[in-house]
């Protein structure tokens, strides 16, 4: 009994360090957040000419599209890519055998007619149905809006078929149920304006547009969705890109850019195989995941591969995140799509590692392999394990009386403090405000909540997400694990509402 009593206060002390030492990281990503979200904002108010269209520094800019069972939300979407201010870029949308009328809406929207392109299959992809190419008058900048129809191949085929027709420098992955800011492209470019040649990708903030105002494919006025649920992702996005995200594109280790939107250069994207299919033959690709591989999460999964290949070439470039919310989505706001689309998340991520294995603790992958993947292990791949074994030992402690009622309810409480002490801490980081150098100026802040509600809600959401909220997503991440483990590779893609005006 003595030895059992040993094993579970030592187990306790195990999971007691596990938090600190998440805590410890975790609070300094937020100062490094700080640090680099106020000289972002500094340099948003200073340097306008950077966001000029007239700049001749900009590349030519490819935005990829895939679409699959779209019809409620990709007209307004591509309405929202065609107000975008810059000089020179491109859409094109990927249809990825849709079983509704997206084809339909697309070409009755933009006025596409059935014609052939020059197309060479650098990355492999499912058959192609045919090409189509807007007559309608095109936007300033806008160059060419083109549509593919191809056979279903999931969304990193649909992808990589987008980008054997690519012009551009540089291609975005984005959703085609996401809306872009007018000036998100001019945004993106900024880094590579500023270094050219020396940025091979760059992601943005995402914002989540259940409750807000949107008008003609743009997010006119910030407001919380009435859903609780929705509030309790807004809250969670919020730690993940402004928190974790900045500070580790600081630390040259960021892992993962949104697949909402996110822009790379199309050159080296080729180099490596392109994002992840069953079907890729690019010997990079072969290489490193294994023929036949692919995954949930091929957002994360490029990134990684990129740093991979870049360090085991000795070639430069850096992955940078702008801090502002230059992209908006739409989140679910019932339990079990939720449930699903975190499950496949979290698969995903189990995916990922399990490929890139051999950059783990290797020193010549430098913070890739010493900081940033462990990082991802420890914290994020195994934390649903350690947090339901750190629930049953404290029933178990509880229950044979090694620790007091008191002591576990402190244990609990401590617990709960600690993240609600970081959620509330990436609320301040997105709702700060910082004034140009006169105090007439105008103020800027990476989301502009103008009802003060709003923002006492986000902290109310932040500490009520621990009660039932954090343990529901647990028991997903769990299913996911076993969904890993028995080989499962489907989407599970939630319906959407669509971008209505004032929609909650």
């Amino acid at each position: 009994m003595r030895v059992f009593e040993v094993g579970l206060s030592f187990f306790d002390a195990c999971v007691v360090l596990y938090m600190a030492t998440y805590f410890a990281i975790n609070l300094a990503f937020v100062a490094l957040s700080h640090v680099n979200i106020g000289r972002a904002l500094r340099t948003e108010h200073l340097q306008p000419a950077l966001r000029s269209e007239s700049s001749h520094f900009l590349p030519h800019i490819t935005l990829l599209v895939p679409a699959y069972n779209e019809e409620v939300t990709i007209a307004e979407s591509i309405r929202s890519l065609l107000r975008l201010r810059y000089p020179s870029y491109e859409i094109i949308i990927c249809n990825d055998g849709s079983k509704d009328k997206t084809v339909d809406v697309l070409r009755r929207a933009f006025h596409f007619v059935r014609v052939e392109i020059e197309y060479e299959s650098h990355l492999a992809c499912a058959d192609i149905r045919a090409f189509y190419e807007s007559r309608m008058a095109l936007p300033h900048g806008l160059k060419r809006l083109l549509l593919i129809d191809k056979e279903n191949g999931g969304k990193a085929d649909a992808l990589n078929a987008a980008i054997n027709a690519a012009q551009g420098d540089f291609v975005t992955s984005m959703d085609a149920d996401s809306l872009l800011t007018p000036d998100a492209l001019l945004l993106a470019a900024r880094p590579i304006a500023d270094e050219p040649g020396k940025i091979v990708a760059v992601g943005v903030q995402v914002g989540i547009s259940n409750g807000s105002l949107v008008e003609d494919g743009k997010v006119v006025e910030m407001r919380l969705p009435k859903s609780w649920l929705a509030r309790f992702q807004i809250v969670e996005y919020m730690r993940s890109f402004a928190q974790g995200r900045v500070a580790l594109a600081t630390l040259d280790s960021l892992l993962i850019l949104s697949g909402v939107f996110a822009l790379m250069r199309r050159d080296i994207v080729v180099a490596v195989g392109g994002f992840l299919t069953k079907g890729m033959r690019t010997r990079i690709g072969v290489e490193y995941c294994g023929a036949g591989a692919h995954t949930v999460c091929e957002d994360m999964e490029i990134v990684v591969r990129l740093h991979r290949y870049l360090l085991d070439k000795g070639l430069p470039g850096r992955i940078e995140i702008l801090p502002f919310a230059t992209a908006w989505t739409e989140c679910p706001e019932n339990m079990k799509d939720l449930g699903k689309q975190r499950a496949r998340w979290y698969r995903g991520l189990l995916e990922v590692l399990t490929y890139h294995r051999a950059v783990l603790f290797r020193r010549r992958f430098r913070r890739i392999g010493l900081f940033s993947l462990p990082y991802q292990l420890f914290f994020e791949a195994l934390a649903p394990q350690i947090e339901l074994l750190g629930y049953v030992s404290l029933v178990i402690t509880g229950v044979a009386g090694v620790l007091s009622p008191k002591a576990v309810v402190t244990f609990v409480a401590l617990a709960m403090a600690l993240n609600f002490s970081l959620s509330t801490l990436s609320i301040l980081l997105c709702i700060r405000s910082e004034r140009a150098v006169t105090a007439k100026a105008d103020v800027l802040s990476l989301f502009s909540y103008k009802r003060v509600t709003d923002i006492l809600l986000l902290f109310v959401a932040g500490f009520v997400s621990n009660l039932g909220y954090r343990q529901y997503l647990v028991g997903w991440q769990l299913k996911g694990f076993y969904d890993f483990l028995k080989g499962k590779k489907g989407w599970d893609k939630f319906a959407r509402k669509g971008f209505a005006p004032g929609a909650t």
